[in-house]
């Protein structure tokens, strides 16, 4: 039977300033410099990250009015992403509804289909929606660049990159919304995933990646007990393989925080492997109308981004020539 974790989640609105556990600096092994056909591939695709296609989708994204959960405006939203997804080449891209307390939205999911059987489905999500600091405020100017459109537009342009690649790994790239409600879309497709098929998912999670605190760092998310303790050490294990990614490919001084208040949770607690990238603590422009694609820093997006995507290349392509 299949297990009810949405009454033992936390669906109360995310509040991601303050996460339980400090965060600390990690030194990864030196930069690899082993000029094999493998590494020379990926350093040229993650070279090919583009800041001002990012600084595209953030604008777009940001000129909604709001794109809060219960606004109208929320569908057009949505309707963006699919055409972003589709304009990369992608065919199989859905809008699919959730309900929760008599309001539905959607998440956006777009598949690219692996070439080996029996490897764990990978799941890079970011929620699209926004927020004022009034949560009930549903018509103010919220445009969310740095929360959350930053997440997406690195999603979007990490399946743009990959559209062309053959992956061993099934990925599929997920726009959820909701989540300022409770990680409403979130927990809706972690429940509808688990309960009609047995595969088994890793999850990374982009909230917050656009606007660098004080040191330029990075903040690497993994799982540290939560709803379900037995998925921990792969997470730590997958984590490391993106702290690495960072020290190969970009200069970001790289930090190791908790998973928390974001969509990777609902999957953690379905005992899914979860990490995640943030930005740390320190944005003052935070669930307020000043969170707009000017106060972005594009270089350091697109480094996360470089980061993200040579995490899911050393974890995706194996076993592809």
């Amino acid at each position: 039977m299949e297990r009810d974790t949405r009454a033992a989640l936390p669906l109360a609105p995310p509040e991601k300033r303050y996460p339980p556990s400090a965060a600390e600096p990690v030194a990864p092994a030196e930069r690899k410099r082993a000029a094999t056909q493998k590494n020379e591939f990926i350093s040229t695709l993650v070279e090919s990250v583009s800041a001002d296609e990012l600084r595209n989708s953030v604008e777009a994204l940001a000129a909604f009015h709001t794109r809060h959960t219960f606004s109208p405006l929320i569908g057009q939203a949505a309707e963006e992403i699919v055409s972003r997804f589709e304009a990369a080449g992608y065919t199989d891209v859905v809008r699919r509804t959730w309900t929760n307390a008599g309001h539905s939205a959607d998440n956006v999911i777009c598949t690219k289909p692996g070439t080996a059987a029996g490897r764990p489905v990978i799941i890079v999500c970011a929620h699209y929606d926004s927020r004022m600091a009034d949560l009930n405020n549903t018509t103010a100017r919220a445009p969310g660049a740095d929360d959350n459109g930053s997440g997406v537009a690195a999603v979007l342009e990490i399946a743009r990159l990959l559209a062309p690649v053959a992956l061993a790994s099934t990925l599929r790239f997920v726009a959820f919304s909701g989540e300022e409600q409770g990680l409403w879309g979130a927990t809706e497709y972690a429940a509808e995933l688990h309960a009609t098929d047995g595969e088994a998912y890793r999850v990374v999670n982009l909230d917050m990646v656009g606007r660098p605190p004080a040191d330029g760092s990075v903040t690497v998310e993994r799982d540290l007990g939560n709803a379900v303790p037995g998925n921990d050490a792969a997470s730590k294990a997958f984590a490391a393989v993106m702290a690495q990614a960072a020290a190969d490919h970009t200069a970001l001084p790289v930090m190791l925080g908790p998973i928390f208040a974001s969509d990777y949770m609902p999957f953690e607690a379905h005992g899914d492997v979860t990490i995640g990238a943030y930005e740390g603590e320190g944005n003052p422009h935070y669930h307020e109308t000043s969170d707009t694609p000017d106060t972005l820093d594009y270089g350091y997006l697109a480094d996360v981004t470089r980061m993200t995507l040579a995490t899911l290349l050393a974890d995706a392509r194996q076993a592809v020539g």
